[in-house]
């Protein structure tokens, strides 16, 4: 069976090239999407294997149908096919899932980006696996959202008191979650034993400690005067 392929754009013309370039150069099925919203629904009913989304669409935009979609197929890599190219388009289309942005002024680049994508998630468990723990992530994100904007409007005190109990377990999760996530990174992990083996002194201290290369000003105390002066008789007025 071949593979499937969602192409979603809301731009017939730029559907139908799409589909003539992919199925010139891979034996794949292609099953297109009209908009966002419908490229969600097919995701779920068809289980493609990967999807390539524009990011100006109707119903739904490229970024909205990304998240959706990766909460309901985790691990299935998405790639974005849009005109509107820049470095700030490509970390907001990472954050929602997408695996790479595609310009379109590239369309010789996007075979080999589905080749990439299908081959890299061939067989790779532990990338899916990372996949779906995102996914949960973001799932429990949301409903930590959702839980904010019930507790702000709501007026039942019962109902606000079980909302308060499950965004204070949510909170804890996800702290739990993020401690977990940053003890993997070795870097930390030899600083944290770095810092342990030797003290470090405090920002206070460092900012108090002397610097043997600067310049002492001497402070004169305005009370004091100087000889000349001294010696000086006032002058008086009058009398």
């Amino acid at each position: 069976m071949p593979l499937r392929i969602l192409i979603a754009d809301d731009n017939a013309s730029v559907r139908t090239a799409m589909r003539e370039v992919l199925e010139v150069n891979g034996s794949w099925e292609i099953i297109e999407a009209e908009n966002g919203q419908q490229a969600v629904e097919k995701a779920q009913k068809f289980k493609p294997r990967l999807v390539i989304l524009d990011l100006v669409m109707p119903a739904k935009d490229g970024l909205t149908a990304s998240r959706e979609i990766a909460k309901l197929l985790p691990g299935t890599p998405v790639l974005m096919h849009t005109l509107y190219f820049s470095p700030q388009i490509q970390i907001e289309a990472a954050k929602t899932g997408v695996l790479r942005v595609v310009p379109k002024s590239e369309a010789a680049t996007l075979v080999s980006a589905v080749r990439d994508a299908i081959e890299n998630d061939a067989g790779d468990e532990s990338l899916k696996e990372v996949a779906e723990d995102e996914a949960d992530r973001r799932r429990a994100e949301d409903r930590i959202r959702d839980l904010c904007v019930q507790i702000a409007t709501t007026k039942d005190d019962s109902a606000l008191e079980v909302m308060l109990v499950e965004l204070r377990h949510s909170l804890h999760r996800q702290i739990e979650r993020f401690r977990a996530r940053l003890a993997e990174y070795p870097v930390l992990s030899e600083r944290r034993d770095r810092n342990r083996s030797g003290k470090r002194p405090s920002r206070r201290e460092a900012e108090n400690k002397p610097n043997p290369s600067a310049k002492v000003v001497p402070i004169s105390d305005p009370s004091d005067e100087r000889p000349d002066q001294a010696s000086k008789p006032k002058s008086s007025t009058g009398g």
